[in-house]
């Protein structure tokens, strides 16, 4: 059973918006999208299986990809936001991802895994790239005003540190943080977990025993030092 996960607040539309923008860019002339027969845009793709779904996307079908993004947004939005711990920095990323998705959809095959099962590879780079760019600008901040960082030091670590299993979460290495994240917060099989991140599926059982051994010793540290506080 997964557990309770950060609630997907609307942030489909802007989403959804730069998603539409891009695909409207990327058509040649004379391509533009059709009006849906029933005037219920995505309607077309509704109930669709995935395999049509994915068919659509390639064709650059915006009523595809607005339902693929209706599917798959709040999971993407789920895995950002437990790997970075930032609700609009995971909204804009959830966005990223699917711009990403949708400009390599040329070379995306479907074989029977599930769609999400990319867009989690995506997410997973969209991560790597904010984390980098992040530390870059850190390191420039450092720079440019150290006092002033050590002045708000105390105030940085609190806004970091929103609750204890965010951060111990964060407190992983990035191999454990997905396998937890996709088995635990979005339900996923071993098997699928190991799709995702490439990995047998033994590694994958093997990162989360190891994984679930740090965050109970992370989680019970707390709680002692809250009692001696």
């Amino acid at each position: 059973m997964a557990l309770a996960g950060p609630r997907w607040a609307g942030a489909s539309a802007g989403g959804s918006g730069r998603i539409l923008l891009f695909l409207k860019s990327d058509k040649p002339t004379g391509q533009e999208r059709r009006p849906s027969t029933d005037g219920a845009f995505g309607a077309a793709f509704a109930n669709a299986a995935e395999e049509a779904l994915v068919a659509g996307a390639r064709s650059l079908s915006e009523e595809a990809w607005a339902e693929i993004y209706r599917r798959h947004a709040p999971q993407i939005y789920g895995y950002l936001y437990y790997r970075l711990g930032d609700q609009h920095v995971a909204e804009d990323l959830t966005a990223d991802v699917f711009v990403r998705a949708l400009a390599g959809i040329k070379g995306y095959s479907w074989h029977g895994t599930p769609l999400l099962a990319w867009l989690y590879r995506i997410a997973h780079n969209v991560t790597a790239d904010h984390r980098k760019k992040a530390a870059r600008a850190s390191e420039h901040q450092v720079r440019e005003a150290p006092l002033d960082i050590e002045d708000h030091r105390d105030q940085v670590r609190a806004m970091d540190s929103q609750t204890d299993m965010m951060n111990a979460i964060r407190s992983l290495t990035e191999d454990q943080q997905q396998v937890i994240i996709l088995r635990f917060y979005h339900g996923m099989s071993n098997a699928d977990v190991a799709r995702v991140v490439g990995k047998p599926e033994g590694a994958v059982k093997a990162l989360q025993a190891r994984g679930l051994r740090s965050l109970r010793r992370f989680l019970t540290g707390s709680d002692e030092r809250l009692k001696s506080a």
